[in-house]
């Protein structure tokens, strides 16, 4: 089970982390915290990747998304004060799991066209 969801909890993990970390950290820290933890995501990205862990395309695409997210929060946002991140990393939980529990009980209906 916890195979199937390992690198979806790997990724929340380091989001709520990365973005804890900015709250007390300078702008300059932000950034490069922001673009290391991106490039080390994008490296476990490619690993579960290879090692077929997304579902299909849009799997993929929706964990995608979350890193960019990471990338462009730390560039573009000059000051990190709030905790509003803890609803953007719901929201994101509640799209991937979601989306993950109906691709796979279409995958078992024998359905698979993913477009």
């Amino acid at each position: 089970m916890i195979k199937h969801w390992s690198f979806s909890l790997l990724l929340g993990g380091i989001y709520l982390l990365i973005f804890n970390l900015w709250l007390v950290v300078p702008r300059g820290w932000v950034v490069a915290s922001g673009i290391t933890a991106t490039l080390a995501l994008l490296a476990m990205f490619a690993l579960a990747l290879r090692a077929r862990y997304f579902i299909n395309f849009w799997d993929g695409l929706l964990h995608f998304i979350v890193i960019i997210d990471v990338f462009l929060e730390a560039i573009l946002i000059p000051i990190h004060y709030a905790r509003g991140f803890y609803l953007c990393a719901l929201a994101f939980a509640a799209v991937i799991v979601g989306y993950r529990f109906y691709a796979r009980r279409r995958q078992a209906s024998g359905f698979s066209r993913t477009v």
